[in-house]
């Protein structure tokens, strides 16, 4: 069975094995961005700088025939916050492309939670906010339209959820592959992941930059930032996963069912991962939840 690889973790020892599909459409690798792209077809542009760190980039995938109505995707990788790389999901989107050719999509990263840095959430919600605006900022330049959803992958499910919920209303829609809902999640945090080999509650205290508070992880937990005007959200999990609980993907798609926000869930039987058959419906189900907030 072939196992997609959508994260790593600096701490985690090879147990997931991923096999990057490789892209055969024909791509145009533009270095020069004072170029018109609006004259240009099936390009993408790499490393986009969005600050002065070497991690505030994105890549930008630009479909043929697209127009100021061409919807965004952005998509965010995972990693424990600390770890990991936009590349993780090149084969993600390369099965977005093959569904739906009219969609661009930005493929983002961003700096990684440090205590020794001084990185925690805060900056990595304004490398987000960044890429955002600066897509927003360009798209005349671009011939891309203001509609946008995130897709977030494991960690970068729960980044995904809290910026739309909490810091842009403005997002579309929101997709979440086997990321946590809730961060103050008690037994969550005081357990040790022997798949991480780390305890979770360092993992996160990095992250968020605090030890535990319920205050505090509440308010970064997407769990309890949604209500009834958020946007629409899927969410993906693996019945056995051992990373992230998947009893907080059930808990949370029954509280967006009862605010009233349009929601799916699907289960699967897997772990922190997905299998090809598992991932092909994972990409037709996704794709025709964000047709119907983004068309």
């Amino acid at each position: 069975m072939i196992v997609e690889k959508f994260f790593r973790y600096a701490l985690l020892t090879t147990v997931f094995v991923g096999i990057l599909l490789s892209c055969k459409n024909e791509i145009n690798n533009i270095k020069d961005q004072k170029n018109d792209l609006a004259s240009i077809v099936d390009t993408i542009i790499f490393n986009i700088p969005t600050g002065s760190h070497t991690r505030q980039v994105y890549d930008l995938y630009l479909p043929k025939n697209r127009d100021s109505l061409t919807p965004v995707i952005i998509t965010i990788h995972g990693g424990a916050w600390k770890s990991g790389q936009k590349e993780d999901l090149n084969s993600l989107i390369n099965l977005i492309q093959k569904k739906w050719n009219d969609v661009a999509i930005v493929n983002m990263n961003y700096r990684l939670a440090s205590n020794s840095d001084k990185i925690h959430h805060n900056e990595i919600i304004a490398d987000i906010d960044n890429v955002v605006n600066n897509i927003i900022s360009n798209k005349k330049k671009y011939n891309i339209s203001s509609k946008i959803a995130v897709l977030g992958v494991s960690a970068g499910g729960q980044l995904a959820m809290i910026y739309a919920y909490k810091y842009n209303r403005n997002i579309k829609c929101v997709a979440n592959i086997f990321g946590p809902s809730i961060l103050s999640d008690w037994s969550w945090y005081n357990s040790y992941n022997i798949w991480l080999g780390a305890k979770i509650g360092d993992i996160l205290t990095e992250y968020i930059g605090v030890p535990f508070d319920t205050l505090v992880y509440n308010s970064v937990s997407p769990y309890w930032n949604v209500n009834s005007s958020s946007p629409p959200t899927i969410i993906f999990h693996g019945s056995l996963d051992p990373i992230v609980p998947v009893y907080q993907s059930q808990w949370f798609y029954e509280k967006l069912k009862k605010l009233g926000v349009r929601s799916e869930y699907y289960e699967y039987l897997a772990f922190h991962s997905f299998d090809d058959s598992q991932l092909n419906d994972v990409i037709i189900k996704l794709v025709s939840f964000f047709k119907l907030s983004l068309i």
